[in-house]
């Protein structure tokens, strides 16, 4: 007996419809408010693509889930992209094969940066085994269940049984609620099965929420032992990428440094967190890091107590060294968090450490008040510094632009709502060095911690089909660009603004391989690339094209076009020299 998962209505007649488990996929997935779904067809994915429509313009409030067909490996970051954007879900599905691996380059920054996200793939028919089917996904071919659970040990869940795929995918929820993305892996001699009773019916989507109680426990710890050991010591403020991810961050940060006379700096993507007028700011910290927010951190010691706004435990924000102060309090609301020790950072920091725990904006706002009314003993808080950077930067060669004077210009021109993403290139090392504060009109966004070439591409997409109406940039260099050329076409109305840095290198190659390698010569960088016409390739997909001037004469009326509504996709060729260092690299000391 079937279950009957929708009705249709013939006149006065009603006629159940039973749904096989791939429209009970869809339907499931549509509770949890997923409508946008990106990727390739083909034969592993047919039979659930054809009870998708598809898309035919972005639509944040398109009433039934639709398909964007684009290239795998782009469609792999448009979820991500997604979220960043709006804090919402999408899907991103590819075929068996090599259509997989490159869908999947997605999902490892999905999990590196805590980003929930769907990502539907097929399986080989479970009675082909032992025959060589084409792109054999058994473990006599390419085992990819063995290979995805290597990556998400308990986020992969291969959908093989019709009578419980209900209970599947509630578990699966559970892992999206706690930032971390899922793979469901679709057996089609499973999902192309009618579904039938017992099962459960699609949840709410309201539900579709990480835990939004403050841990009552941690809380009061934090009220009773930091005031008691913070007295007469510095703190020191922390704001990672989880931070982020709560809109009204900034003034919190602020309200925070004032009570505890505090300097604030922050991690790439914990930008976000802080408002350029915080006074308490010392700058980004790490990979591309701010003069004095690098040289207070060094200054940490055992007299110190740091709070962490969701710990950054990565390379490019701690470049691998624990947290050297007397005691360290994290807010955090994930439970188990890339880079942890059974959810927790004890095993990154020197002194105590603590958890509270809970949505990060409702625990600090309650926590400051209280901090407010007991006007807590402090050391006088560092002075505040309008410059964060003490090095002078070289001018380029004639004929490129002055990298650090275009981000300069650029900040001039952001209007409220724009969102941004670093590639993996100079990009995203020279811009928060230059421009030391994050700006109210933009949030940038940088996917490092993979630093997949080309990513930043995807993700853009996901975020103009999250939020149509915005604005949305991508800096990318000539060599992501290889990776992300054959999918132009596809972006041709988006409205895209794409900036490609070009310099015929691999820049970040050119400039960290002589700290790296410094007895060979620079053939041996193996960095060197040809010259591409990118504005004759992005008009040839349907794009408009722009060069920018050497001197920047003509940023502002690129700038002016971008905001322009109705626009085609716009790609900016920006002369570069790969030789101006600009931000700093850790972690080429580490190679």
């Amino acid at each position: 007996m079937t279950m009957d998962l929708a009705v249709e209505t013939a006149g006065d007649l009603r006629v159940a419809k039973p749904k096989t488990g791939y429209e009970f996929l869809i339907d499931t997935l549509k509770t949890w408010q997923v409508r946008h779904y990106a990727g390739v067809t083909g034969g592993g994915v047919i039979h659930l693509l054809k009870h998708l429509e598809p898309m035919v313009s972005p639509d944040d409030g398109a009433e039934f889930p639709v398909f964007f067909n684009i290239g795998e490996y782009v469609a792999g970051f448009i979820p991500l992209g997604y979220y960043l954007a709006s804090g919402k879900i999408s899907a991103a599905i590819a075929t068996t094969g090599a259509a997989t691996r490159l869908l999947t380059c997605g999902l490892s920054d999905a999990k590196l940066h805590n980003i929930p996200a769907i990502y539907l793939i097929p399986l080989s028919p479970a009675d082909t085994r032992y025959r060589a089917p084409l792109q054999d996904t058994s473990p006599e071919g390419a085992d990819v269940v063995a290979q995805l659970k290597a990556e998400l040990p308990s986020g992969t869940f291969v959908l093989n049984d019709p009578d419980h795929i209900g209970e599947q995918l509630e578990q699966a929820r559970k892992h999206l609620d706690q930032g971390a993305p899922i793979a469901l892996l679709m057996p089609p001699e499973a999902l192309g099965k009618t579904v039938p009773e017992p099962v459960h019916r699609p949840w709410d989507g309201d539900r579709i929420h990480k835990p939004n109680r403050i841990d009552q426990g941690s809380f009061a710890h934090f009220l009773a032992e930091f005031p008691r050991r913070s007295v007469g010591r510095r703190v020191i403020v922390l704001a990672g990428e989880e931070a982020a991810m709560y809109p009204h961050m900034p003034a919190l940060t602020t309200r925070l440094c004032k009570a505890l006379q505090a300097p604030i700096v922050w991690s790439i993507n914990g930008a976000n967190a802080v408002g350029r007028d915080n006074s308490f700011g010392f700058g980004y910290l790490g990979f591309g890091g701010n003069d004095r927010a690098m040289q207070l951190w060094r200054s940490l010691g055992p007299d110190d107590i740091v709070i962490t706004l969701g710990f950054c435990p990565d390379e490019y924000t701690l470049n691998f060294s624990d947290i050297p102060a007397h005691t360290t309090w994290n807010f955090t609301n994930l439970a188990a968090p890339y880079g942890s020790v059974g959810g927790e950072f004890r095993h990154r920091v020197r002194g105590e450490y603590f958890d509270v725990r809970g949505p990060i904006d409702q625990v600090l706002s309650q926590a400051i008040e209280r901090l407010e009314d007991l006007r807590l003993p402090r050391p006088p808080a560092p002075a505040f510094a309008a410059d964060l950077n003490d090095r002078k930067i070289m001018p380029p060669r004639p004929g490129t632009i002055d990298i650090a004077r275009f981000y300069q210009e650029l900040d001039r021109h952001w209007q409220p709502g724009s969102v941004a993403f670093d590639d993996v290139c100079l990009a995203y090392k020279d811009r928060q060095y230059v421009t030391q504060r994050p700006h109210p009109d933009v949030r940038f966004h940088s996917l490092y911690r993979g630093s997949a070439m080309g990513g930043a591409f995807g993700a853009a997409i996901g975020a103009k089909l999250a939020k149509p109406d915005a604005t949305v940039f991508a800096f990318t260099g000539d060599g992501c660009f290889r990776l992300i050329a054959g999918c132009l076409a596809e972006a041709r109305s988006l409205g895209l603004v794409l900036f490609v840095l070009d310099n015929g290198a691999l820049g970040i190659m050119v400039q960290g391989l002589p700290v790296v390698i410094p007895d060979y010569s620079s053939d041996r960088y193996h960095s060197d690339l040809h010259r591409i016409d990118f504005g004759s390739m992005a008009r040839a997909c349907g794009w408009s094209s722009r060069k920018l001037m050497p001197d920047l004469s003509n940023l502002a009326e690129i700038m002016c076009e971008s905001y322009r509504p109705g626009h085609p996709s716009i790609l900016v060729e920006v002369p570069v020299d790969a030789e101006q260092v600009v931000g700093q690299n850790p972690r080429a000391n580490n190679l």
